[in-house]
């Protein structure tokens, strides 16, 4: 009976009154009678219809009283499982409330929708798996048992992001079951911006996608067995001067810890991530990808200049016949690995919009970078050390001494170094590799797998550039009668100086290259003319090597036959010839004048002089 008069509802095989569907007019006293004794009642129970909608809006007056809201639903809704329309309909009420209103209140809002899709969950021993569509959001539930076959990454996916997840093997530490829910808010990226990211000096930042929660409902080990895999579906295309980052919220932050980009490109990113949290993708311009037209040309054209010298020392090196007593090996394995740094490192910036967006290109051409560039300055050092020695012994010149170390010590120190280090750096974090610029992540630290070793042989360097300055100068200082020493450690100064300069310097510069155009030039420039100066120094201004400039020139110049016509009745034609033995004679006669033969022919008419 309802309120005390009989109700004309039909039980149920288990003699259960069913309200299906509900409405306002099923509210009342309810109570349960003998047919014919309707006198004798059981205690009445009162039955209240409640509107999730309609009973919050009631609760809390005032739209955008967020903290009546989330009051309202942790004291109200506290069973374990609701349906889906309950749900639906409190978490459009609560993502309705206006931005200004949610972001005071984003940690307890987040908490709160996690709270109530997780009731979404109800108990299986197989697979279930659904797809749910509010006004404000979109998402998947996924649920394993005991008796699930599955055994692989399952993937859960809406139209804005793709999550892979090892479900089974958190089903294992959790007796077998296991749930997760994919929740993809439509305006939380309004609420929680990219104001809330910390980016570098003078960057800016914009979110980039949608927001999203991973939850893992009831429970008691969340501790992930393999990192999740986030895909993550662009709001618009990434141009090259935006840098992606995956981020989480941490209470009242975006941050990046824990997650990192494994794949992106134009449309869409994969994020990696070692814990499960709320997601978001921001972007923000980086300054020195936003650099001046300018500056990028001229900064082609200072490489290619380099690249230039660089090839010519590295043919001298190879080609020309050296003192038995001086060894090249440092000079020239030195030139080699600049060459192809250099060359390698233009073409990557010169194309890195389209290297990016493939994962594993550019952590194979970071991986070589970092090889090449650390074998550069292991060289340099090996250089500076055999110039130390090569200074030492400027007071004791023995006839059959020979200069620096032999290349079967210097080589494997020229290459194994950088090769430990490289192996030791991978094996600790084999993903450091393959940053948005497809050099190394300074996520980790990882960067100083660069860094480190640089500045370590940067102030040896500089250690042995000032020995060797005050070695020079004691030399001066006793040996100003012998005119021709003093001459020749004046030009080793000068060319220590020199190397100092360029292959020191400019790495010191590019500290402070970002605070001031003029510096960034001036960087630019001192780094990729480091083969210029080393062909200026060791071939230039090597009289050695000018002399065997001079002899191939001899031997491989054009020799001319110049013949000059005219139209009309004669031809005329001149020819210069060397005398076949020039290279051979004693160099008194290699003076002698090459013979001049003129060809005149007119109506048939020789003459020659």
């Amino acid at each position: 009976m309802k309120d005390g008069r009989p109700i004309e509802k039909t039980l149920s095989t288990h003699k259960q009154l069913q309200f299906q569907p509900v409405s306002r007019e099923d509210e009342g006293n309810y109570t349960c009678a003998v047919r014919g004794h309707e006198d004798l009642p059981s205690p009445s129970t009162r039955i209240t219809v409640l509107n999730p909608t309609i009973k919050l809006r009631e609760e809390c007056k005032e739209k955008a009283d967020v903290d009546c809201m989330l009051k309202f639903i942790n004291k109200t809704y506290t069973a374990p499982t609701l349906p889906l329309k309950v749900v639906s309909s409190l978490l459009d009420v609560l993502l309705e409330a206006p931005a200004d209103s949610l972001v005071w209140r984003g940690e307890a809002v987040l908490q709160s929708t996690e709270t109530l899709v997780s009731k979404l969950v109800e108990p299986t021993r197989n697979t279930t798996s659904s797809r749910f569509r509010t006004k404000t959001t979109e998402g998947e539930v996924l649920s394993i048992g005991p008796d699930a076959l599955l055994s692989r990454v399952r993937r859960l996916g809406t139209a804005k992001a793709n999550l892979d997840i090892d479900l089974p093997g958190i089903a294992r530490n959790n007796n077998g079951s296991a749930s997760v829910v994919l929740l993809v808010y439509n305006s939380m990226q309004e609420v929680l911006n990219a104001s809330f990211f910390k980016t570098e000096t003078n960057q800016r930042a914009a979110t980039m996608s949608s927001v999203m929660s991973v939850v893992l409902p009831n429970a008691s080990n969340k501790t992930l067995m393999n990192p999740v895999n986030l895909t993550i579906y662009h709001k618009r295309s990434a141009i090259n001067a935006e840098v992606v980052s995956c981020v989480y919220w941490n209470v009242s932050a975006w941050i990046k810890d824990g997650c990192y980009v494994s794949a992106t490109n134009s449309t869409h990113t994969v994020c990696s991530c070692d814990h499960l949290s709320t997601f978001a993708l921001i972007v923000s311009i980086d300054p020195m990808l936003e650099s001046d037209p300018v500056v990028e040309i001229l900064n082609t054209i200072f490489m290619l200049i380099g690249l230039v010298f660089l090839t010519l020392a590295v043919m001298t090196f190879a080609l020309c016949r050296w003192n038995p007593r001086v060894s090249n090996a440092a000079r020239l394995n030195l030139c080699v690995c600049l060459l192809l740094a250099h060359a390698l490192f233009l073409l990557t910036q010169s194309f890195l919009h389209r290297i990016r967006i493939h994962a594993a290109l550019c952590k194979t051409l970071a991986g070589v970078l970092h090889f090449l560039f650390l074998c550069s300055f292991v060289w340099m050092s090996i250089e500076a050390v055999m110039l130390f020695l090569s200074v030492r012994k400027l007071r004791q010149v023995k006839a059959n001494d020979r200069a620096g170390l032999h290349w079967k010590v210097t080589l494997p120190i020229g290459y194994g170094i950088p090769l430990l280090i490289m192996g030791v750096s991978a094996g600790v974090w084999s993903d450091g590799y393959g940053s948005e610029k497809c050099w190394l992540r300074a996520e980790r630290g990882f960067i100083w797998s660069f860094r480190g070793p640089v500045f370590f042989i940067l102030a040896g360097n500089i250690i042995l550039f000032i020995i060797i300055l005050i070695t020079i100068y004691g030399t001066l200082k006793e040996a100003r009668s012998d005119v021709s020493k003093v001459k020749y450690t004046r030009v080793l100064a000068f060319k220590v100086m020199t190397q100092c300069m360029v292959l020191g310097c400019p790495w010191v510069l590019g500290i402070f290259s970002t605070y001031s155009p003029f510096l960034e030039v001036l960087f630019l420039f001192l780094t990729s003319q480091q083969g210029t100066a080393i062909f200026l120094i060791h071939c230039l201004l090597n009289t050695e090597v000018r002399r065997q400039y001079r002899t191939w020139w001899q031997k491989f110049r054009p020799y001319g036959r110049l013949v000059a016509s005219s139209t009309g009745s004669g031809t005329a034609s001149v020819s210069v010839t060397e005398p076949q033995n020039a290279t051979t004679l004693p160099p008194a006669h290699k003076a002698t004048a090459p013979t001049i033969q003129w060809t005149v022919t007119q109506d048939g008419e020789e003459k020659r002089d």
